[in-house]
């Protein structure tokens, strides 16, 4: 296929990873005058809760804390790097310590600060960012941050996403040379797309929409197939898209794509659930709630609803050793201590506690009782079970510390027993691979579970193209 370049348009020509017009500065989907998803005026909270959703009423015995997380962010708590490190990808704080002084971040991603056409809410002090931490190129305070990295904000006007220093040029050609003619280069697709990260990714995309009037999603949909086009078009799309794409493909058709559901809604911080609910009816035009409430029924379905509602504390609250103690009696009186099982407790307190809350009653239960998540295995079965399971094992103050052990356990699942779960190895790697010390983190859980490298097993269990890519997001 070959494309006739085009003269650049005035204000950039930019794309909008959901189609439609964007509102510049204001997500749709969000009440007139709320202020914008996901940005934060001080590193330790997260944004104000969005109008008409409930809000969480920390037990009593907050106000009297007695037990304190430790120095540093909880687990899964990221920061942007260091001076002197690559720009581009986010770095998690268990690598890279947070900026002095600053308290643990209220989500596993950190979000930048406030629009600068936002005032800061009351109470919220303005924190600067740590030096060398990436910042969009339209504006110092004007960064989102996702699975771990900053992405672009697509409700910001057309031709803002710039990266400083990177001229996406080079890239663009690549992926028109790769793509033009007779056939397609698969290997020049793989290594120009999978270094980059979500901005430079979004750059790209708008670049090549000013160079040959086309869209790269599409462009890149056109020249590829199989398993190998569902994970370039993830890639292509960046990660706030794609999860928006996953959640409308686990609901469409017959039936429900449960595991993709608990993925990409249970455990995941109040700002990023924020984003998927905007980005969904943008995209959609339809409230996520109600699809997921049209699509689940019973208690699962309101263990789903309570997530996309919930408003956690933030992480950087101390934890109430009291309050611990009266979650931990609750759930045994929910489980073991009676017959039959009370979910909703369980769900109120995995749903709706912080992380450094819900490590601490883990802990405390697995310390009076036994292991909090064989309590969940024995008192629940189907989607709720498995929903539950995740968000707990997620929160393990242990082996587990953010999550990295359970991923890492994920992406083998989808290369276990006969034959190979593609579209889960998919969505797991290049959803992992934006957040790239998580990934190495990944990596080296998974050698230390399973005593092979996760390069060597993805290239046991695919082929082709398909190989190639994986094995390079599992490098990455």
């Amino acid at each position: 296929m070959s494309y006739q370049p085009q003269q650049p348009q005035p204000g950039g020509g930019g794309t909008n990873p959901y189609g439609g017009a964007p509102i510049p500065g204001v997500p749709i989907g969000l009440p007139s005058g709320a202020p914008p998803v996901n940005r934060m005026s001080h590193p330790g909270y997260g944004p104000p809760p969005i109008a008409g959703q409930p809000q969480y009423a920390p037990p009593q015995g907050y106000g009297q804390p007695q037990y304190y997380p430790p120095a540093g962010p909880p687990p899964g708590q990221y920061y942007p790097p260091p001076p002197g490190a690559p720009p581009g990808h986010g770095q998690p704080s268990q690598y890279y310590p947070a900026p002095p002084g600053a308290p643990p971040s209220h989500s596993p991603y950190p979000a930048g600060p406030p629009q600068q056409s936002y005032p800061p809410p009351q109470n919220y002090s303005a924190y600067p960012p740590p030096p060398g931490a990436h910042q969009p190129h339209y504006g110092p305070q004007d960064s989102l941050w996702y699975l771990g990295t900053p992405i672009p904000d697509p409700f910001a006007p057309p031709g803002r996403h710039m990266v400083p220093g990177y001229d996406a040029t080079a890239d663009v050609e690549a992926i028109r040379k790769a793509t033009k003619g007779f056939g397609t280069n698969d290997v020049m697709l793989i290594s120009t797309l999978v270094p980059l990260s979500a901005m430079k990714m979004e750059a790209v995309a708008q670049k090549f929409m000013m160079m040959y009037g086309k869209s790269l999603v599409e462009v890149l949909d056109s020249e590829t197939s199989g398993h190998f086009k569902k994970g370039i078009h993830g890639l292509a799309s960046g990660p706030l898209a794609w999860d928006v794409e996953l959640i409308h493909s686990a609901m469409a058709g017959a039936g429900t794509n449960e595991q993709a559901l608990t993925e990409l809604i249970l455990g995941r911080p109040s700002a990023e659930i924020r984003l998927l609910v905007s980005g969904y009816r943008h995209k959609y035009g339809r409230d996520l709630v109600q699809a997921v409430r049209g699509d689940l029924s019973g208690k699962t379905e309101r263990m789903f609803t309570m997530a996309l509602t919930a408003n956690r504390p933030p992480d950087s609250m101390p934890v109430s050793q009291e309050a611990v103690t009266r979650d931990v009696e609750a759930l045994y009186k929910a489980g073991q201590g009676k017959i039959g099982t009370d979910e909703m407790v369980f769900c109120d307190v995995l749903i709706n506690r912080s992380q450094p809350h819900l490590a601490a009653v883990i802990e405390a239960y697995g310390r009076k009782y036994k292991s909090l998540t064989k309590v969940i295995k024995s008192e629940f079965s189907g989607h709720m079970r498995d929903g539950l399971k995740h968000i707990a094992e997620g929160a393990k103050p242990k082996r587990d510390r953010g999550g990295i052990w359970r991923d890492a356990k994920l992406i083998d699942k989808a290369m276990v027993g006969f034959g190979t779960r593609d579209d889960e190895l998919v969505w797991r790697l290049v959803r992992a691979h934006w957040d790239l010390a998580r990934m190495a983190a990944i990596r080296d859980a998974y050698h230390a579970r399973t005593k092979k490298t996760l390069e060597s097993r993805v290239a046991s269990e695919t082929s082709g193209s398909y190989k190639k890519l994986m094995v390079a997001l599992a490098k990455a």
